[in-house]
C-alpha cells in the first residue's frame, strides 16, 4: 500500500490529482497540502511513501519543498506534478522519481504509478535484509534430552542413557537404560533431529547409539550386527546394519 501527501496550491489542481490517484486500490492519500510548508509538517508527521508536488507556488516553491522533505524523509519518494517543463533539470537534482505534466494522461499516471510499487517493494526488502544481516546468527542448541512417553506420562531421558531406537508397526520405540518408551513422531523425523549426536540410522527400522556398542560381530556377505547393552538384561542384544548404511557406519566406528 503506497501512501500519499498531495501538495498544490491550487484546490482544482488538487482535485484533479486525487481523482485520478482513487482508482487505485493499493494507494492511500493521506493528506492533501496547499503550501510546502505545510507539505513539510505533514511529511514529518506521517512520513508518507511518495509526495507528488507541484513546483510553482506561494512562498516556498516546491524544488524547496523537496529539498526538505528529503532531508527530513528520506525514503519519500517525490512525484513533480505541474505545468511547466522547463523545471525538469532542477526536479532531478532533487533525485524526483518521476516530473508529470498537466493536464495529466491517465497512462503516463499508470506508468509512474508502477514505477513507485517497484521501487518502494524493493526498499522494503532491501530494508527486511538489512536487518535480518544485522540480527546475530544463532546456532541450534544441541539436543541434550528427548521428549518420550511411557504409561502416559512424558518423560525426558538423556541422550547419553538412549540405547537404540527402532519402529514396529508405525509406533517409534525407544529403548534407554531406564527402560522402553515411546516417540509421537517417525523415525525419520527423529533420525532428523538427532543428526549432530552418536545416535545414527543403522538400518530402516533401527537408529543407534554408537557410542553404547559394545561389540561389533562380522555376518554373511560382508554385514555386521551391532551389539548393545539392553534394559535390564546381562547379555548384549543383536541390532542389524542395513547394506545401505554399511559404509557409513564402518568409517563412524573406524572399521577398515
Amino acid at each position: 500500500m503506497l501512501n500519499v501527501i498531495i501538495v498544490d496550491d491550487e484546490k482544482p489542481a488538487r482535485d484533479e490529482l486525487h481523482y485520478l490517484l482513487s482508482r487505485y486500490s493499493d494507494l492511500t492519500i493521506c493528506a492533501e497540502c496547499d503550501s510546502g510548508e505545510e507539505a513539510i509538517a505533514q511529511t514529518a508527521q506521517l512520513k508518507p511513501d511518495v509526495v507528488f508536488l507541484d513546483i510553482q507556488m506561494r512562498s516556498l516553491s516546491g524544488i524547496e519543498t523537496a529539498r526538505i522533505i528529503r532531508k527530513l524523509s528520506q525514503n519519500t519518494l517525490i512525484v513533480f506534478a505541474t505545468a511547466y517543463d522547463e523545471y525538469a533539470i532542477n526536479a532531478f537534482d532533487v533525485h524526483a522519481i518521476d516530473y508529470l505534466l498537466k493536464p495529466f494522461e491517465e497512462e503516463r499516471l499508470d506508468d509512474t504509478i508502477s514505477r513507485l510499487k517497484k521501487l518502494t517493494s524493493d526498499e522494503k526488502n532491501r530494508k527486511l535484509h538489512s536487518i535480518d544481516d544485522s540480527l546475530p546468527k544463532l546456532s541450534p542448541r544441541p539436543l541434550h534430552k528427548l521428549v518420550v512417553e511411557k504409561n502416559g506420562h512424558i518423560n525426558l531421558i538423556d541422550m547419553s542413557e538412549i540405547l537404540y531406537i527402532h519402529v514396529t508397526d508405525g509406533v517409534v520405540h525407544v529403548i534407554a537404560l531406564s527402560g522402553m518408551y515411546t516417540y509421537n513422531d517417525t523415525l525419520s523425523s527423529l533420525e532428523e533431529k538427532l543428526k549432530d549426536t552418536p545416535i545414527k540410522r543403522v538400518h530402516r527400522s533401527y537408529l543407534v547409539n554408537l557410542s553404547q556398542v559394545r561389540e561389533i560381530l562380522p555376518w554373511y556377505k560382508s554385514t555386521y550386527w551391532l551389539k548393545i547393552p539392553l534394559p535390564g538384561k546381562k547379555e548384549l542384544g543383536e541390532i542389524p546394519v542395513g547394506k545401505s548404511h554399511l559404509k557409513e557406519i564402518k568409517e563412524l566406528l573406524g572399521i577398515k
